[in-house]
């Protein structure tokens, strides 16, 4: 059961969601939008190392290191790398996945481009996700509340939910890397053209509904039902087709051969599409639910 659409309603204004569920003794929530402001470089007023400190947070995302040498304008600055992307004060001064309490910090959500619409996770922290209106957008950022973090099988935010890791660009070799816990979703990392010596950053995919992705052949394997043509969740060109091949039923990505063509899955074939095509934005239901089943 797709239990969040039994939340999101079909209005295009963006509200602060207040949606809880219950299930199976477990409580899942929707969290509340965030503002999509970027992150400062650094503090208007950036601390000064201290006797006896190894480091302090100067920005949002970026650490100084106490050397103990000269003035404290000669310590050393850099970026927190990407699996721990956020200095956070109120652990210590120390690279983490969760952002600093300082309100600019809370605030600053990086910008998420959509490559396709629906649910992504947050490749930066497992307490938030984006939802994507429409490719080619800014992905709208949500919050998980406090103690919850978000599972993507289930597109909500659960309460101690544990089965999240962020997205972790630091050594990868291969082209794509699949999602941690669930490989619908995964994300290449891509290198800054600015600055060689700057961390690489994820781009999430998705590969929709019923497929994964093969990270050796680097490409979505859809598991087919049975023969035939399916649609391609979050990409509406897209399409799986199933077919048998030596006594095989095995799946491969088509698209639509016109643009501006979009995949009908009640006729099985690509049709002339509207002029945008974009996923309805999501508005909580303010009641509480309840399902027996999941």
């Amino acid at each position: 059961m797709n239990t969040w659409r039994a939340c999101f309603g079909t209005v295009g204004v963006l509200l602060v969601l207040a949606c809880h569920i219950s299930a199976q003794g477990e409580e899942f929530s929707l969290g509340t939008l965030r503002a999509a402001t970027p992150a400062t470089d650094e503090f208007e007023s950036p601390p000064a190392c201290a006797a006896g400190q190894l480091a302090v947070c100067v920005g949002c995302k970026k650490i100084k290191i106490c050397t103990a040498t000269g003035s404290d304008a000669d310590n050393p600055k850099q970026l927190c790398p990407t699996d721990m992307q956020y200095c956070n004060s109120d652990e210590g001064g120390v690279c983490s996945v969760n952002p600093d309490s300082k309100a600019e910090c809370v605030a600053a959500v990086p910008a998420f481009n959509c490559t396709a619409t629906g649910m992504f996770p947050d490749p930066y922290s497992c307490t938030g996700y984006y939802f994507c209106e429409s490719i080619g957008a800014t992905g709208d950022a949500y919050k998980c509340d406090p103690g919850y973090n978000y599972n993507s099988k289930v597109q909500l935010c659960q309460r101690g939910f544990t089965g999240c890791q962020v997205a972790n660009c630091t050594g990868v070799t291969s082209i794509f890397t699949a999602y941690y816990g669930n490989p619908q979703y995964f994300y290449y990392c891509k290198a800054n053209p600015d600055d060689a010596t700057a961390p690489k950053q994820p781009a999430m995919f998705s590969c929709g509904s019923g497929a994964t992705i093969n990270v050796k052949l680097s490409k979505c394997i859809y598991n087919c039902p049975r023969e035939g043509l399916f649609k391609k969740d979050g990409s509406p060109s897209s399409y799986y087709q199933c077919a048998y091949t030596a006594g095989v039923l095995v799946s491969q990505e088509k698209k639509c051969p016109t643009a501006g063509q979009v995949f009908d899955d009640t006729k099985k074939t690509c049709v002339k599409g509207p002029a945008t095509t974009t996923t309805p934005a999501p508005v909580a239901s303010l009641r509480k639910l309840s399902y027996s089943h999941w």
